[in-house]
This record gives C-alpha cells, structure tokens and sequence, in this order.
C-alpha cells in the first residue's frame, strides 16, 4: 500500500557571481516507506547536487 511522504531537500545550485545558494524545497512523494521515498527522490534529482534532510510521513489520505 503505497503512502504520501513529504521528503524534504537541501539544493546547492550557482548564484550571483559564482557564489553557492542553498534553496530548500519540500516534495509529496508516493512511495511504500521511508527508504523508497528516497530512491524516489535521489532518481527525480539525478545530476544536482543535494541532500535529503528529512523524510516525514504525511496524514494524506489521497491527491484528487
């Protein structure tokens, strides 16, 4: 039975005059448990340079 996970990222891209911004995004990722919602993610963002920060159960019931 699949479940909704909110995995949170830590993003580091290039700015302003080469310098390393770090964006924070949060993503709903269907997956089986904990473990898969990561695979999931680590595919999703395959080539960036990132950083699981956290993987949270949600109370979703379902997306319509």
């Amino acid at each position: 039975m699949n479940q909704y996970f909110k995995v949170s990222v830590r993003i580091e891209t290039e700015g302003n005059k080469g310098r390393i911004k770090i964006i924070r995004q949060n993503y709903l990722v269907t997956a089986v448990n904990p473990t898969d919602a990561e695979v999931k993610i680590t595919k999703e963002l395959q080539g960036h340079d990132f950083e699981v920060t956290g993987i949270v159960l949600t109370n979703f019931v379902d997306v319509i």
